[in-house]
């Protein structure tokens, strides 16, 4: 423990220091702590001084006991609280006589304080003062309020959220989906002010329970900046940009930072986002080390600088050279497409809705994603494929399919392709499957034994059936048909109206699931999904239907929203009104921590190169004291397509793929239902909908994919 006198002598120079900031106190004025222990030392306003409202407060204490916060009472009502054994705040008094105390607790319950009596004269400056209000303060869903206000000695005045800045008094009318307290802040000369007016909606509308079948589906590897962050112009052109409450929704994207965001190579060169003029670019990574090192060039402290600057070094690292395609200095990370060769998604997202804040939940590649995606949020420690890079075997998470099993709720997962690369149950695509064994995140974990086995022994015990079922004419492998089946059942059970309650879709592996790549066109991809969609909106059960649509992992390219809590709107334009941050999503799934590979733990696996090892490995490491909430994965494309789909709808509420593995769980199992404390912290996505109006009940036309192929190395 410090000497005490160290103690006093630091708290005396963040007093004195804080007197300095503010000119309008009497700078001469001195910080004399007290001796006793426990005790109070208000550094400012002086005992019997006349002052001016607003009052700079200073105040902190020296004790030794661990004080959990400070309140400020003023003539014996309390006007102020801070979790902290200091404060610092400028408190609106009226003209007269105040005597103010400041009163320390502890951890043990006990309190001490200090007080001081003043006079708070008449100012030339006098503070703002606020009216404002809400009319009707109860509305329905789909319904506007009027907000109303009057300010006096106000230079400025605004209204979060949403709103922005006002003139001094008038009106304006919200529409908000759910119960939303707005703030007016008044600021002037004399200081600031500030107020509060909530509007309630009704919870009397419809439920979620008018959905009876969630589809959600995942394609590989793409940042949300390289996909759709040239998604506002095309809205706003189109008419797009305004939902059916008459309210604006703008996208956080680049098209107003065009100029604004660049990388440098190795050799210093810097490049600026470009738009594609090819639909494929050579493959780029998004790994554990290289997603930590996109944020800020292989810093990995816990107060790191957040400058996302390293995307165009990671991809020079992993160019191929010698493939007469790759771009060696890395420039294609800052790359992006539009509604030129990506039309089908551009339509489908400005219609139905989006989030500009969804990110993947671990800064790892793929299959870490896939399997957090599954099962809650866990990787139970790993950052790397627990089979193919760590040989760990299977992994004994529950996943959301033993959950709704148990629960007596029906699913299913569609697979496109085999572990062979052939498209399942289709013998025109491949004359020879090598290995026609489904390509399924569910082998990664213990529980597909259940649906899932090689056929060793000649025959398949009930659920399970042969292969050949499935088109494996060599009966290979055991299938439980009725929980995993091929890609073209979907389409048979879209048609017999037998889609099971949570249907979950297999990317086409290698084949059509947009991976970046010399022979993966976006439009390849892209036409497979409007296949799947289109499919959906003309069956019987698009009625009772929501498809959520997205990409498993950032994969490499450029997005500019750091996914650090604190610091998930560093890049964001104030006029969007972006006030939330990843710190409500970004917690700990469970126990487990990434850590350094050691003999004999299947949950450990960063690793050390020599001069540098992985993020965590180092106690210093941000991911070593703050696990994997530390940093979340990339901002990932997606959309949310139902009948129910509020129209034009972009959500800023932070979330990752658990939040569909959530609302899974709240619609079918309970609202309770959670496999770990990620998909816990989940929002429940209602703001996409609005099951009263149902928006899309007749969905929309949209206009026939790209067929696009422009694959080159040249001019990317």
């Amino acid at each position: 423990m410090p000497h005490r006198s160290a103690v006093l002598a630091s708290f005396y120079f963040i007093c004195t220091s804080l007197l300095l900031l503010f000119p309008a106190v009497n700078a001469q004025a001195q910080c004399t702590l007290k001796t006793q222990n426990p005790s109070i030392t208000i550094c400012t306003p002086a005992n019997g001084a006349t002052v001016t409202s607003p009052v700079h407060l200073v105040a902190g204490t020296t004790s030794s006991l661990k004080v959990t916060s400070m309140l400020v009472y003023d003539n014996n009502v309390l006007v102020y609280k801070v979790f902290a054994n200091k404060l610092d705040t400028m408190l609106n008094m009226a003209q007269g006589n105040h005597t103010i105390v400041v009163k320390a607790w502890v951890y043990t319950g006990s309190h001490f304080s200090g007080q001081v009596s003043i006079t708070v004269g008449p100012s030339s400056n006098p503070a703002p003062t606020i009216q404002f209000s809400a009319s009707p303060a109860t509305i329905n869903s789909g319904s506007s309020s009027t907000l109303s206000w009057t300010t006096a000695n106000a230079t400025s005045v605004s209204i979060q959220p949403g709103v922005g800045s006002v003139a001094a008094s008038g009106s304006t009318t919200v529409s908000p989906t759910t119960t939303t307290t707005y703030t007016l802040t008044a600021t002037g000369a004399g200081g600031s002010a500030s107020t509060t007016t909530t509007v309630t909606v009704s919870s009397s509308q419809p439920s979620p329970t008018a959905i009876n079948h969630v589809i959600f589906m995942l394609q590989e590897n793409r940042s949300f900046d390289s996909y759709f962050g040239m998604l506002n112009p095309y809205r706003k052109a189109n008419g797009w940009n305004i939902g059916d409450n008459g309210q604006e929704f703008d996208v956080d994207g680049i098209d107003d930072k065009l100029t604004k965001f660049t990388n440098k190579d190795d050799e210093g060169a810097s490049f600026g986002l470009f738009k594609f003029t090819s639909t494929c670019a050579d493959d780029m990574t998004s790994a554990w080390l290289e997603s930590y090192g996109d944020v800020n060039r292989y810093n990995f402290a816990t107060t790191r600088p957040i400058l996302m600057d390293g995307f165009v070094h990671t991809a020079e690292g992993y160019a191929k050279s010698g493939t007469g395609f790759s771009d060696l200095t890395g420039r294609r990370a800052m790359g992006y497409f539009d509604q030129g060769f990506l039309n089908y998604y551009y339509f489908m997202a400005s219609n139905f809705a989006l989030s500009d804040r969804w990110f993947s939940p671990v800064a790892s590649k793929t299959i870490p994603n896939r399997i957090a995606t599954l099962d809650g949020g866990t990787t139970e420690g790993l950052v790397r494929d627990p089979g193919n890079d760590d040989h760990f075997g299977q992994r004994t998470s529950e996943t959301i399919f033993q959950e709704l099993q148990n629960a007596g709720v029906s699913w299913k997962i569609y697979y496109t392709v085999t572990n062979g690369a052939c498209k399942a149950n289709d013998p025109g695509d491949c004359s020879s499957d090598p290995n026609p064994f489904p390509a399924t995140t569910l082998s990664y974990f213990n529980y597909s034994s259940t649906v899932l086995r090689k056929n060793t022994t000649g025959t398949c015990t009930a659920p399970l059936v042969p292969s050949s079922k499935v088109g494996d004419s060599t009966n290979s492998f055991c299938i439980d048909t009725n929980h995993l089946a091929p890609l073209t059942q979907y389409f048979t059970d879209l048609q017999n109206g037998t889609l099971p309650s949570f249907a979950y879709i297999e990317a086409g592996y290698g084949r059509n699931d947009e991976h970046p790549g010399k022979a993966q066109s976006v439009t390849l991809g892209q036409a497979e999904v409007a296949k799947i969609v289109n499919a959906l909106m003309a069956s019987s059960s698009w009625k009772s239907s929501v498809f959520f649509f997205g990409f498993d992992e950032g994969g490499g390219p450029f997005d500019h929203v750091p996914p650090v809590p604190g610091h998930t709107n560093d890049n964001t334009d104030a006029s969007l009104n972006v006030t939330t941050d990843i710190r409500s999503i970004a917690v700990n799934p469970d126990g487990f921590k990434p850590c350094p590979l050691v003999a004999g733990n299947t949950h450990c696996d960063l690793h050390s190169y020599g001069s540098y090892a992985d993020p965590g490995y180092n106690s210093t490491d941000a991911p070593a004291q703050q696990g994997f909430a530390a940093q979340l994965g990339f901002r990932i494309p997606n959309m949310v397509i139902s009948p129910f789909t509020r129209k034009h709808y972009v959500s800023h509420i932070p979330m990752d793929h658990t939040a569909i593995i959530r609302f899974v769980e709240n619609r079918f199992i309970g609202s309770s239902a959670h496999l770990t404390n990620r998909d816990a912290a989940q929002p429940n996505l209602l703001d996409f909908f609005d099951f009263a109006a149902v928006p899309w009940a007749t969905p929309p036309t949209p206009p026939t994919p790209s067929t696009a192929s422009a694959c080159h190395a040249s001019s990317l």
